[in-house]
């Protein structure tokens, strides 16, 4: 029996000792990302700033005068009002944007609406690059300025912006600090650093025009995902720009944050079954790395997979089985890997004393996560794609 509890605890364990040296390994390789500087004089590049908004009038306002503080003469901002039954609209217009509407009959998600801003603006030639933003995030000053010397500096086709959760206060919102501290930040360095494929985040996503050829929005969840999986097949490989940042707000209670998470893992888990196979048989290390994303389980659930399967192997070496303290000590080392690359999100964001301490709820957290990926799990084996927008609590 003993040694049935080592085997098993083995096996529950490995999506989450995989996880964690992936995690661990790009989190090492942020501590030596150095964001590229222009060589010469920059060349001019014209913005298309394009938001999706579905009944967003309570957060356009602050998105749009942030937006006008930074853009510069000749960019645009085009808002897709996305079958809006408010005034984001109006709002939009008052601010001087262009305003697309899409009518109740027309496909839902944000994947339709950006697609949709792209072919209408794709007609005229005053653009060289697409900006997105949600329109629930605040760019910082210089926001275009420091995109437009990135591309020059890189020469890449596409881009991402250091994104962040706007600030707040409760756990909910400590929780995204934190998640975003690796997400937006420290997973994207590493990647960066090591020359693979920083993915796309959907805010903050910056396109050269030739680039749009390549690829379209398609997937009704986490179509930023499939995007960025499009282009690796393609050898596209974004590049992340620290210097360019903007907030998204948050959600403001755990029921809208079961939703949105729900969402993210089903276009996860819908991504993995479409593109682990093209993937690995790219060969790239792009794409290779990519794949494992794809296949390694988020960072919480791998908390609870080594969790689990450090207890049964415990329980086998308490009983007396010698052999099974060794295994014990590895899944212990890939719990502290994990650990270390939560500690490496908050350093490098400078997150402040109430984001530290919101680390004790750890354990719920990993609860909820594991509650979502079954829910999303769920989702997907019932091919269910509209998942609707957030809620704003």
């Amino acid at each position: 029996m003993p040694v049935v509890l080592v085997v098993v605890g083995a096996l529950l364990a490995l999506p989450g000792t995989l996880a964690a040296l992936h995690l661990g390994v790009l989190a090492l390789a942020s501590w030596f990302y150095r964001e590229p500087r222009p060589s010469g004089p920059v060349p001019p590049v014209r913005f298309l700033v394009l938001i999706p908004a579905h009944n967003e009038e309570r957060v356009i306002g602050a998105t749009l005068a942030a937006l006008a503080a930074a853009i510069r003469p000749g960019d645009r901002v085009l808002v897709v009002a996305d079958r809006c039954t408010d005034a984001t609209a109006q709002l939009a217009r008052s601010a001087g944007a262009e305003v697309l509407e899409r009518g109740p009959g027309q496909p839902p998600g944000r994947a339709a609406a950006r697609q949709d801003g792209l072919d209408a603006a794709v007609r005229e030639d005053d653009w060289d690059a697409v900006l997105f933003v949600d329109a629930d995030s605040v760019v910082s000053p210089g926001f275009l300025d420091a995109c437009e010397r990135a591309l020059a500096a890189t020469g890449a086709a596409a881009l991402q912006a250091r994104s962040e959760a706007a600030l707040g206060r409760g756990l909910i919102a400590r929780s995204y600090l934190a998640a975003f501290a690796l997400q937006g930040l420290t997973i994207p360095r590493g990647r960066d650093r090591l020359g693979l494929s920083v993915r796309l985040r959907g805010t903050g996503m910056v396109l050269r025009r030739d680039a749009l050829k390549l690829a379209r929005f398609r997937a009704p969840a986490s179509e930023d995902l499939f995007y960025s999986l499009d282009l690796c097949l393609e050898g596209v490989l974004p590049r992340h720009v620290e210097s360019a940042r903007l907030r998204s707000a948050t959600v403001g209670s755990w029921r809208a944050a079961g939703t949105q998470r729900t969402r993210y893992e089903a276009g996860r888990m819908a991504a993995a079954r479409e593109f682990l196979g093209p993937l690995l048989r790219h060969r790239s290390p792009a794409a290779l790395e990519a794949a494992v994303h794809l296949a390694t389980p988020p960072l919480a659930v791998a908390v609870g997979s080594l969790l689990a399967g450090l207890g049964m192997v415990t329980l086998a070496g308490l009983t007396g089985l010698a052999d099974a303290w060794p295994v014990a000590i590895a899944l212990g080392a890939a719990l502290g890997l994990l650990a270390v690359t939560v500690l490496t999100g908050l350093v490098q964001s400078r997150a402040g004393l109430r984001t530290w301490l919101a680390l004790a709820a750890a354990p719920w957290y990993v609860l909820f996560k594991l509650a979502v990926s079954g829910r999303a799990l769920a989702a997907v084996r019932r091919s269910r794609t509209d998942f609707g927008a957030t809620p704003r609590d």
